[in-house]
């Protein structure tokens, strides 16, 4: 899927080409596009007071990204990037 809102186009991972896929699953905890296609998924951003040094959250029952305020775009597509990188997920096994 391609990202439709521009501060999203400009936090991306260049060596990544499944950047798009991957922060979906981070977002929503799936990697399907909602029945509805993806204008129907609601992502909600919310600014969090913590430091530039903590990770972005993601809710993903209530598709909300707790996103603490960066200073640049750099250090925000890095945090990004290693919060996705790190997710796991939610086992039910």
């Amino acid at each position: 899927f391609a990202f439709r809102c521009s501060p999203w186009r400009e936090v991306t991972c260049p060596n990544c080409p499944t950047f798009p896929l991957r922060l979906l699953v981070f977002l929503t905890g799936s990697d399907r596009i909602p029945i509805y296609g993806m204008s129907s998924l609601r992502i909600v951003i919310q600014s969090t007071a913590s430091g530039e040094q903590y990770l972005p959250v993601a809710h993903t029952c209530y598709n909300l990204l707790d996103l603490p305020k960066y200073s640049s775009k750099e250090i925000l597509s890095a945090r990004l990037v290693q919060a996705i990188d790190h997710y796991e997920g939610f086992s039910l096994a």
